[in-house]
């Protein structure tokens, strides 16, 4: 939405509002003529860098302005300033980001604690920058932590980020998970209409946000859910790697990355090889055998290797915590990731406070299998009164990965609540799935109307596997914001009632597994968790950067599937295993039939990214470590979404290899002398096999004439209906299927191919390494993830923007023990997919009905004579 330039002529009418307009227009003309940069009533503005903030509480007014120091001098002060900050136990990323937006919101963080750090004294930081068309009078953040809220503070925060702290009462921390809850309600400064509310937002700085406690030093193999994740919000893992690792050992420790990840339950995962890595967060990872990890430092101290072993060295120096996992021989380390994966998949109810455990649980959505009928307050929802113009409630559901959406069914929303008098007759709720419109029902009365059991229907076809996100957003617009009196009584007045015990009643669902299709595999990686062969993790150029992709989708994908995946690590894609490929390389490492397997145009890639394929990266943060600006904060981009800066390398002598010219037509055979000599010396043009098979059939059937009539006519009629059934299927299926268009600005492809679970292929692939590194580091982020679905996905990891492109035609597999019940609603679903078929059918059931009916009637009555 653009940035408003001039206000409503309906809002400037009371004079508290024009006063109010014209103290907001000086306030921006102070700003614009300082030092901050001016911004937009969208927060966008040029890239700064972000600096230490002020401490103490943001209500105190400002001390005086200090006298200009030294350079020297406020370089030191600035050191002494970031030392003097404790670190905070950030909150982990989630699929809501870290923004509040509109006039009520709310995100919620489960952070998992030990005993030792719910000792002591503690204190819950916040670290935001709003909007400048926020309120500050009459807007607030509200922290809380589980359930019991700790402290408020008016949103004023519109040119820098600020950072406020609010004392926890002894004991309110426990351990295990705890919820930390950040509500924002925000009204707009001049402006009434709905439109406005868009421009209302608060973004929580993940940096320099959470709790602050002690470290973890009781730390050990039960408590891993600790590990503290980074500046934004991912679980960096650091795979200590030394030397070039065969193949088997990079495939156990891939499978030690996934388990790790389970353990963590909510965190993202970023993995790297090499070095160890330093600081607080994050855990390193030793993998191999006993003979493999000896003479590394610490590993004497876990004693005899025996059996398989599991040991966690503490943090030491600067160097973050390490997870040994090992055993005398290979089988023994995997045994000892079986039992790594085990402590994190138990089963039972996380530790921690109720509220912690309930959100650990809402986080990944509420699990849906079907014939539901569920009240909101189950989902994280509860009551409330609202006071303003567009009140938005969300929640999360996680469909079966191998739901088939169709329309053969409704999930029906049953609304309890009510509106007050007096608003416009354009007031209604709207329904969104997903991003997209769903339902939307009118509030018709002026008198205002208290309803329990308002049904607004949701069609099926909108809902995908994996997580769901439904928004119920009610519109009251009312005849008082047409003066837009911010300070009026009227403005105070409650307009929308909201009851938990709205009610989401789901039908069953038909289970079958939609091929192609990229929500099946995120939502619980299906072709690679099929029973069947193993599947196979295909890495052509198993390069430091390409591995680093590869265990972090890994990683990702057994998140999703909630064990470790078996894969089988490959480096030819050509090599056939029998089960489902996830291939993970740059572009020119591919070979073009892996392109064409899942519907890409070799080709048209190969063009779009010629120039990024030459690039390498220069040092700098990005990707995988991770960027923070304060555009990029306005913005609201997932701070692990940028790409690498470029440079393109000096070509020397290996130089590309020249396109060969085509060949020069073949000149036409001479009448004679010299030159039909050499014609005869060159090799005759290559006989087609059909024209051989049409030369011995002509003479096997001989010469007689009306043989050859007959047979003519024959193969003239076969000809005309073969033509005709290809007319029919084309009508029945649509046109044949086109490669995938390609987005130009993609940095990464994401595609699936194959049309059973044994033939699968999901290809990852960027221009080159660096490239993919950065851009996979992007996609696993919670709230890009949860978009995937279609046949390719586009990622320009500049910004996580993502573009989808939906198949052709989709096949169905089968997941389910064979049930007539099942099998209906399949068949229902399919006939919705392919409504060519299915009017088919019914012209041909509807004809059929006439003919027998004809047939009955005329076996009936008397002729006339």
């Amino acid at each position: 939405m653009k940035a408003r330039t001039r206000y409503p002529q309906g809002c400037l009418v009371g004079a508290r509002a024009r006063a109010i307009a014209l103290i907001t227009v000086l306030a921006a003309a102070a700003w614009a003529a300082g030092p901050a940069a001016a911004q937009s009533f969208l927060g966008a503005g040029p890239a700064e860098r972000l600096t230490i903030p002020p401490a103490g509480d943001a209500l105190r007014p400002p001390p005086p302005a200090a006298p200009a120091r030294p350079p020297a001098q406020e370089a030191e002060r600035r050191i002494s300033t970031q030392a003097a900050i404790a670190p905070a136990r950030r909150f982990p990323a989630g699929t809501r980001g870290y923004r509040l937006s509109g006039e009520e919101a709310t995100l919620a963080f489960p952070v998992y604690l030990t005993e030792a750090q719910t000792r002591g004294s503690a204190r819950l930081r916040v670290s935001y920058i709003s909007s400048i068309s926020v309120a500050p009078e009459s807007s607030e953040l509200v922290g809380s932590v589980n359930g019991q809220k700790v402290g408020w503070t008016r949103i004023q925060a519109p040119g820098a980020v600020k950072v406020v702290e609010f004392a926890l009462a002894e004991g309110l921390l426990k351990a295990g998970y705890n919820a930390v809850t950040l509500a924002a309600s925000q009204r707009h400064r001049v402006d009434c209409s709905i439109e406005a509310t868009y421009e209302l937002w608060t973004q929580i700085d993940p940096s320099r946000s959470g709790l602050v406690v002690p470290p973890a030093g009781d730390l050990d193999l039960k408590t891993l859910a600790a590990l503290e994740p980074d500046e934004s919000g991912a679980l960096p893992v650091g795979v200590i790697l030394g030397e070039k690792p065969s193949l088997e050992r990079l495939e156990r420790m891939i499978g030690a990355v996934q388990a790790v990840a389970l353990v963590g339950r909510l965190a993202r995962p970023a993995v790297t090889f090499g070095a160890p890595l330093n600081g607080r967060t994050g855990v390193n990872l030793l993998v191999g055998t006993a003979s493999e990890i000896r003479g590394y430092e610490g590993v004497e101290e876990i004693g005899p290797i025996t059996g398989p072993r599991l040991a966690l060295l503490p943090q030491r120096g600067s160097r973050a915590p390490v997870l040994v996992v090992t055993g005398p021989g290979g089988a023994d380390v995997r045994q000892a990731i079986a039992t790594l994966a085990a402590t994190g998949n138990t089963g039972e109810q996380p530790a921690g406070t109720p509220a912690g455990a309930e959100l650990t649980a809402l986080t990944r959505g509420y699990p849906i299998r079907g014939g539901e009928d569920l009240t909101l307050d189950r989902l994280g929802v509860a009551t409330r009164e609202f006071n303003g113009r567009q009140l938005r409630v969300a929640f999360e559901v996680r469909f079966p990965a191998d739901l088939v959406p169709a329309d053969y069914g409704k999930v029906m929303l049953h609304l309890a609540g009510g509106y007050a008098a007096g608003l416009e007759p354009s007031a209604q709720i709207v329904v969104d799935i997903n991003g997209r419109n769903a339902a939307s029902v009118a509030l018709p009365y002026s008198r205002g109307e208290v309803f329990d059991d308002s049904a607004i229907p949701l069609p099926l076809s909108l809902w995908r596997p994996g997580l769901n996100r439904v928004e119920i957003s009610a519109q009251l617009p009312a005849l008082a914001d047409r003066a837009c009196d911010t300070l009026a009584p009227a403005m105070k007045r409650a307009r929308f009632l909201f009851l938990d015990r709205t009610r989401l009643v789901v039908p069953a669902l038909a289970r079958a597994v939609r091929q192609p299709d990229l929500a099946a595999v995120k939502a619980g990686a299906v072709p690679f968790v099929a029973p069947g062969p193993r599947p196979r993790l295909v890495l052509p150029t198993p390069d430091r950067d390409s591995a680093d992709a590869a265990a972090t989708l890994a990683a990702r994908l057994a998140i999703a599937a909630g064990r470790v995946i078996d894969f089988e690590l490959a480096t030819d894609e050509r090599a056939g295993g029998g089960g489902a490929s996830l291939v993970v390389a740059p572009v020119r490492a591919l070979n073009p039939v892996t392109l064409q397997a899942v519907g890409l145009d070799p080709d048209q890639v190969r063009r779009i990214w010629e120039g990024r394929a030459e690039t390498v990266a220069t040092p700098g943060a990005f990707g995988a470590e991770g960027v923070l600006t304060l555009d990029r904060l306005r913005r609201n981009l997932p701070m692990r979404c940028a790409l690498p800066p470029s440079a393109t390398p000096l070509r020397v002598a290996s130089a590309a290899q020249a396109p060969v010219p085509p060949a020069p037509p073949r000149p036409a055979v001479p009448s004679g002398g010299a030159s039909a000599a050499s014609a005869a010396a060159q090799p005759a043009p290559a006989v087609s096999e059909a024209e051989i098979i049409a030369r011995w059939d002509e003479t096997v059937r001989g010469t007689s004439a009306l043989p050859a009539v007959l047979v003519g006519a024959w193969d003239g009629l076969a000809r005309h209906v073969a033509q005709a059934r290809e007319t029919v299927s084309g009508w029945i299926d649509g046109p044949p299927p086109e490669a995938v268009p390609i987005n130009p600005r993609a940095s990464l492809i994401m595609a699936e191919g194959g049309t059973r679970f044994d033939d699968t292929t999901v290809l990852v692939t960027a221009p080159n390494p660096s490239m993919l590194k950065a851009s996979v580091s992007c996609l696993v982020d919670p709230v890009v993830w949860t978009r995937l679905v279609g046949q390719a996905a586009f990622l320009d990891a500049s910004d996580g923007n993502l573009s989808i492109v939906e198949p052709k035609g989709v096949g169905l597999i089968e997941t389910q023990p064979r049930a007539l019940a099942n099998l209906r609603l399949v068949a229902a679903a399919w006939l919705s997919l392919n409504p060519g078929i299915y009017v088919g059918m019914t012209l041909l059931m509807a004809l059929c009905l006439g003919l027998a009916t004809t047939a009955l009637v005329r076996q009936l009555g008397r002729r006339n004579a």
